[in-house]
């Protein structure tokens, strides 16, 4: 494609010596997992998202799906404990209360935002229910005021699988900060990336975090000594290094996906009106980062192919839900339909979005996608 849905090289190349000069320090120490690297990384990230001021801050993991295992083990998950998860978002939401040891209850999502919908969630809300996952999807805030007078009147937690969100705000406050616990994907393709897999949990309780930081550290307590059975999930330190680097330069790439996802919304306003496509909501009071800029048509695969033929790329995100995967299918209670999220599925593309996408190109896919509606 002449152009491309994401271009990883363009994200790194300007990372190239900064990481190259910082990894030659760490291989001359022999430095490769924790240490100063690691707690540099930790703390900025704390003090970026506002939780590093009386707060616990954050410790990084291995990965994303890794950072929702242990969140939800440090919340005391129990096997046939319920987790209500909305159906529309990528597996891991899914799989990690099944890889913990709970039942993923699939939840039905908001049609002009495809958050998950707090009402149906309260709807599905059982004795053996002991918390709620809601995704920041896109980039694009949840409404998490919402979830937490849910979870304040039924008692139950939340966590906030933020993998997609890095550097959003709502109510003025960054995601990250407003459930009991959030995980953090930092693969090389999120808004912040590193060079491989890596993750974080953040969160506002000291106790808390110093147990999902145990977890993750084999459930150590002190050298060879282990309160419970952990796991090994580290962020490494050369991973600490390119976030902490990407890190200072986050709030303006995201400046810059707003300025794109704006170029978007206006090209594309006439055939919203139309009728012949929807774009999301982003609801009052929070601001976006965009991730993806997703739209929904009825006509999703010939718009792709429409934009391929003028060597445009785009990305389905995603086009199974939850409820349908093969993985998921033995705790879906039989005859479950979620329309909104299998609509979703059917209807949802992603125009290119980063933030190294030149204005020229920019135009061409804001044109291209008109276009197409014209």
């Amino acid at each position: 494609m002449n152009i491309p849905a994401f271009d990883l090289k363009r994200a790194t190349a300007r990372l190239a010596e900064p990481v190259a000069a910082r990894w030659a320090e760490q291989v001359a120490a022999g430095a490769f997992i924790g240490g100063a690297e690691v707690e540099r990384f930790e703390r900025a990230f704390a003090e970026y998202l506002e939780v590093g001021l009386g707060g616990a801050g954050c410790v990084g993991v291995a990965n994303g799906t890794d950072a929702l295992v242990v969140a939800l083990r440090a919340l005391g998950l129990e096997p046939g404990d319920e987790v209500i998860v909305p159906a529309f978002t990528f597996v891991a939401t899914g799989a990690a209360v099944a890889l913990a040891g709970g039942v993923p209850v699939f939840a039905e999502v908001e049609p002009d935002t495809l958050s998950l919908d707090v009402a149906d969630a309260a709807a599905r809300v059982t004795p053996r229910t002991v918390g709620v996952i809601g995704v920041h999807l896109y980039g694009r805030p949840y409404d998490t005021a919402a979830l937490a007078e849910l979870c304040r009147r039924r008692g139950l937690w939340q966590i906030e699988d933020a993998a997609q969100a890095q550097g959003a705000r709502t109510g003025g406050r960054r995601v990250g900060t407003l459930g009991d616990l959030a995980s953090w994907s930092f693969y090389p393709t999120k808004n912040l990336g590193a060079f491989g897999d890596a993750g974080a949990v953040t969160g506002n309780d000291p106790e808390l975090l110093a147990r999902v930081r145990r977890i993750a550290n084999h459930g150590r307590t002190e050298h060879y000594l282990h309160a419970e059975v952990g796991t090994n999930s580290r962020l490494d330190a050369l991973q600490a290094t390119v976030l902490a680097l990407r890190l200072t330069g986050l709030d303006e790439a995201n400046r810059r996906r707003r300025e794109i996802a704006g170029r978007y919304r206006e090209a594309l306003a006439e055939a919203s009106a139309a009728g012949e496509l929807e774009l999301l909501r982003d609801p009052e009071g929070t601001e976006p980062v965009y991730h993806q800029f997703t739209l929904l048509t009825d006509r999703r695969d010939a718009l792709k192919a429409h934009l391929a033929a003028a060597g445009i790329g785009s990305g389905i995100y995603y086009p199974i839900p939850l409820h349908r995967q093969p993985a998921l299918e033995r705790f879906v209670p039989a005859g479950l339909e979620l329309p909104v999220a299998e609509a979703a599925a059917r209807r949802a593309l992603s125009l290119p979005m980063f933030p190294e996408l030149e204005d020229g190109e920019v135009e061409r896919v804001a044109a291209a996608a008109a276009g197409f509606f014209a």
